[in-house]
């Protein structure tokens, strides 16, 4: 593992406000290795995400839920009901 890049890279992003602005809208932890990779930084997305597990001092590594959420039954009618009408 490139722990010791990952850990370059983390202390980097406590001193560079830019880099930390463009990993903040990074989609995920391969975009955020790709951007590293661009400083001169060697790690990948999932060893990025093995060290969110570890407690590195100063640094708060968080998880975001970047699937695609779906709402059902929005309109309130429940299809089971005898007042619903279908389309067909």
């Amino acid at each position: 593992m490139a722990i010791d890049q990952l850990n370059a890279f983390l202390s980097e992003l406590q001193k560079n406000q830019e880099l930390l602005n463009t990993i903040r809208v990074a989609a995920n932890a391969n975009e955020i290795a790709e951007i590293a990779r661009e400083f001169g930084y060697q790690f990948s997305g999932d060893e990025l995400k093995a060290a969110s597990k570890e407690n590195i001092a100063g640094v708060k590594i968080k998880k975001q839920d970047t699937s695609p959420s779906y709402s059902f039954g929005e309109s309130g009618i429940d299809p089971n009901e005898e007042n619903y009408k279908s389309a067909n």
